[in-house]
C-alpha cells in the first residue's frame, strides 16, 4: 500500500477497500484500462486510480493535481531510480502512472528500470514498461511521444516489426521529426529492409545531419552508394594521411635525410576509389 499525502485520495482509497463503487471510478476504467500482455505474455492487469485519469498532454488543465502527484511520487530520485519517495522507486512511478498514464518522464524512467532486468524482479513493485505504455497508447493514441517509446523500447527487445510500426504511428503524427525518422531507419536496417532504410536516411544526410552510425551501417551492409564527390573527398583523404603518416615517420628517425623524407611523403599514397561499403 502506498502512503498516501491528500485527505482526498486517503478518503478515496478508505471507500475503494470498503467496496464502494464510486461514478468516477467506473469512468477510470472505462477511460484508461489495462490492456495489452507482457513480453513473456502475460495480461497486463493493474488497479485504476484514485483519481484521474489525466492526460498528460493537457497538464496544464491538471495543473494542481499533476502538482500533487509530483511533489510526493516523483522527484529526481525517483526519476533517475536511485531513491522512492513513499515506497520503491517504482512502486512511486506506478502511482504516477495510474494517475497520468501518458505522463512522458515517469514513462522514461519506468522504461529504464524494465531495460535494467533482462525478466521482471519477481519483488518489483508497479508492471514492466510494455504494459503501462500500451494502456497510455489506447488512453491518449493522439501522443506521438507514446509511440516514440514503445518503438524505441522494442527496438532494445528486439521486436522490431512491433517496434517498426509504432515508428510508423508516431511519424504520422510528427512528419517532420529528424531522430524519429533516424531512428525508423535503424530499425529498418536491422530489418534488411535498406532500400527503405535509405529512402530516409539520404534526405536526412543531404540536409546535413552528422550523425554517422546509420550511414555506417548502411556502408557495412553495402547498401549506400557514394556520390563522385564522396569518392574524390576520400581520394584526398587517402593522399593526406599518407603524406601525413610518411612526414611523420621521416620525423621520427634521425638517420632519414630530407630528401628522402620529401620523396616518402610525395610517393605511392593509394588512389583506388573505395569499394561501396567499404568507408565508415
Amino acid at each position: 500500500m502506498f502512503r498516501l499525502f491528500s485527505t482526498f485520495t486517503c478518503v478515496t482509497i478508505l471507500l475503494a477497500l470498503a467496496g464502494a463503487v464510486t461514478a468516477q471510478d467506473a469512468q477510470a476504467q472505462a477511460r484508461a484500462p489495462w490492456v495489452g500482455t507482457t513480453l513473456s505474455g502475460k495480461s497486463c492487469e493493474g488497479r485504476q486510480p484514485t483519481s484521474g485519469p489525466y492526460d498528460y498532454l493537457d497538464r496544464a488543465a491538471h495543473a494542481g493535481m499533476l502538482r500533487v502527484v509530483e511533489e510526493n511520487h516523483f522527484d529526481k530520485g525517483v526519476e533517475s531510480l536511485t531513491k522512492g519517495m513513499s515506497t520503491s522507486v517504482m512502486g512511486d512511478i506506478h502511482f504516477v502512472l495510474q494517475a497520468f498514464p501518458n505522463h512522458h518522464r515517469a514513462l522514461r524512467s519506468a522504461m529504464n528500470f524494465t531495460l535494467g532486468f533482462d525478466q521482471w524482479p519477481q519483488d518489483s513493485q508497479g508492471l514492466p514498461v510494455e504494459c503501462y505504455l500500451q494502456r497510455a497508447i489506447n488512453f491518449s493514441p493522439r501522443d506521438a511521444t507514446l509511440y516514440k517509446l514503445f518503438g524505441y523500447y522494442m527496438h532494445r527487445r528486439g521486436k522490431l516489426e512491433i517496434a517498426l510500426k509504432a515508428n510508423e504511428q508516431a511519424m504520422n503524427l510528427l512528419p517532420g521529426d529528424v531522430m524519429l525518422q533516424y531512428n525508423t531507419a535503424l530499425i529498418l536496417v536491422d530489418l534488411e529492409r535498406y532500400d527503405e532504410a535509405l529512402k530516409l536516411a539520404k534526405p536526412l544526410y543531404n540536409a546535413g545531419l552528422t550523425i554517422p552510425g546509420l550511414k555506417n551501417k548502411l556502408v557495412r551492409a553495402g547498401a549506400w552508394e557514394h556520390s563522385p564527390e564522396e569518392i574524390a573527398a576520400y581520394k584526398k583523404f587517402l593522399l593526406e594521411t599518407a603524406a601525413e603518416n610518411a612526414a611523420d615517420a621521416a620525423a621520427s628517425d634521425p638517420n632519414t635525410p630530407p630528401s628522402e623524407a620529401t620523396a616518402a611523403g610525395s610517393s605511392g599514397a593509394g588512389t583506388d576509389a573505395p569499394a561501396a561499403g567499404s568507408a565508415d
